[in-house]
């Protein structure tokens, strides 16, 4: 059977051998980008919850006694951080009402919860710092400047922060 064209059987195994094997190395990255998938997502999500978060804060006034100018404008007098008397999630009604807050699942603006996200914590915390150093919090008094962080923890303990400073002007 000279001058045949063709594969013997032997060449034929060995094809697929070693595509058995470089396919097999290849499946190795699909199957790491699968799993990688599924944390980007939660960042993802986290990321979205922690802006909502800050932008419900941006929303509120810069302080409670800033509410007797209409609409929250003009300097005030800061106050104490911090809920004010009775106050609940859906009555907040400036930033510093957000300082403690500790939500698992996370809560929505009129303070309740928001479904979907179980396995996710909602943390704010507010304080006042001086223009010299916004990074550090005042250990007492208060300052035309108040920083602003939001942090939302997932997967646990991987933690999506966002920090912001917020000025009495």
């Amino acid at each position: 059977m000279k001058g045949e064209k063709g594969f013997t059987l032997i060449e034929l195994i060995l094809v697929i051998t070693v595509l058995g094997v470089a396919l097999s190395g290849l499946m190795l990255y699909f199957i790491q980008g699968v799993g990688t998938s599924h944390e980007s997502q939660q960042r993802t999500v986290a990321v979205i919850l922690a802006q909502d978060l800050m932008e419900e804060i941006h929303s509120k006034c810069w302080d409670e006694t800033e509410a007797a100018v209409s609409p929250c404008a003009g300097t005030v007098t800061a106050s104490a951080v911090g809920p004010d008397g009775g106050e609940t999630r859906s009555s907040y009604d400036d930033a510093d009402d957000f300082n403690g807050l500790n939500n698992s699942p996370p809560k929505d603006s009129q303070g309740a919860d928001m479904t979907g996200f179980s396995g996710y914590t909602q943390q704010a915390a507010v304080c006042y710092v001086d223009s010299a150093d916004l990074n550090a919090c005042k250990g007492s008094g208060t300052s035309d400047y108040k920083k602003i962080v939001v942090d939302i923890q997932y997967g646990g303990g991987e933690t999506t922060e966002l920090v912001t400073v917020v000025a009495n002007y």
